[in-house]
């Protein structure tokens, strides 16, 4: 499945010159990405197959409903696993999900909150502290980890335990939490996402991965000629509805992977402020770029303020790039959005000569965080 282009992709390429021919070089590959990112961005299909199936093989106790409310704590990577999830899940109106990214949770929970704490290390300090206010509220927990901390504490007071097995950095291991997240909620009644839907979801990621992989030439790689637009420019990552927590999932990724300025927006929440400062941009700063992701088979109000956004961006200049999902099912369309900005944020950064991988900055404030000499 191909998501819809609004120019024509070899079109463009007649504008990249050299620098996009670097990512038809193998050498770039082996120059930039010495960890092997790219082969981790790969790993997608399996991930989302292998979390359904450990959601639903782990031995939960103690997770009796009925539930109100459900609460993600987290940071990062992990955090981006429950908003996509609150996407998901929002289309059935069944269940409220709540993301909380803090040191405490500002709410009361209670015997019909279901928590889930989510750290890719088990280290995470601001995971940490809201597991522990979990564990005094008589909310019903689970712990999603790799191990560390988290997963100590959450055997200590008998929590199920969720085990990611994603190798590489945290927000390399995205959609194996989402998955995670799905499959329980599914197992527990609250999801009606079922092993049918994720065998699709598995398929579409293996044409998926092999249309935007290294190996496929520019002509035919979409996520090299977004990558391309977004060279020198300033990405506004702009989703509404099923896809506004992928908007905040690219916009991280350009902001990890490929180490840029980001901003990602929601409509229709961007019309109502965010666009009054679009004349005001100065001339002699980096020129915006739009990226729309939509939903596919958008209809009504909210098609409605797709369409109101691209004629405000025509009417001032603003260069932009509309994706529109795949036509599947939520779950599909979900994953295959993300999984393209994973390789446009994984593209931008061989573009500006950069290892994707590392994180330096982000390291160096953890150690500062954890009271140890960054020098």
């Amino acid at each position: 499945m191909i998501h819809r282009f609004e120019s024509q992709l070899c079109q463009d390429n007649a504008e990249i010159g050299d620098a996009l021919l670097a990512l038809d070089n193998p050498q770039t590959y082996r120059g930039l990405d010495p960890s092997g990112m790219a082969g981790r961005l790969r790993d997608a299909p399996r991930q989302a197959r292998a979390a359904w199936d450990c959601a639903w093989g782990t031995h939960l106790s103690g997770l009796e409903g009925p539930f109100d409310r459900l609460v993600v704590a987290g940071m990062g990577g992990s955090a981006i696993a429950g908003d996509l999830l609150a996407d998901l899940a929002s289309l059935e109106e069944r269940l409220t999900v709540t993301v909380v990214r803090n040191f405490r949770i500002p709410f009361a929970l209670d015997e019909r909150t279901l928590m889930i704490a989510c750290s890719y290390s088990g280290n995470t300090e601001e995971t940490m502290s809201m597991f522990l206010q979990g564990l005094d509220s008589g909310a019903k927990m689970v712990a999603v980890t790799a191990g560390g901390k988290l997963a100590r504490e959450a055997a200590r007071h008998d929590v199920p335990t969720l085990f990611v097995d994603a190798p590489g950095e945290p927000r390399s291991a995205a959609v194996y939490n989402f998955m995670l997240l799905a499959g329980l909620l599914g197992r527990l009644g609250l999801l009606d996402t079922e092993a049918v839907d994720v065998d699709a979801a598995s398929a579409t990621l293996a044409q998926r991965v092999e249309s935007l992989s290294p190996e496929t030439p520019d002509c035919d790689n979409p996520a090299k000629a977004v990558a391309q637009e977004l060279h020198g420019r300033l990405p506004l990552i702009c989703g509404g509805g099923l896809f506004r927590g992928v908007a905040r999932r690219w916009k991280s990724q350009l902001n990890e992977n490929a180490k840029v300025w980001a901003f990602s927006e929601t409509l229709p929440e961007l019309l109502h402020n965010f666009v009054e400062a679009f004349d005001s941009w100065p001339d002699d700063a980096y020129q915006p770029m739009a990226v729309l992701l939509k939903p596919c088979g958008l209809t009504g109000t909210m098609a409605d303020r797709y369409e109101a956004l691209e004629e405000l961006l025509d009417r001032i200049g603003v260069r932009q790039r509309i994706l529109t999902g795949c036509a599947a099912n939520p779950l599909v369309q979900l994953l295959d959005m993300m999984v393209l900005g994973d390789y446009v944020s994984y593209y931008l950064a061989l573009l500006r000569g950069v290892d994707p991988s590392p994180t330096p900055t982000l390291e160096g404030l953890k150690r500062r965080a954890a009271g140890i000499d960054p020098g």
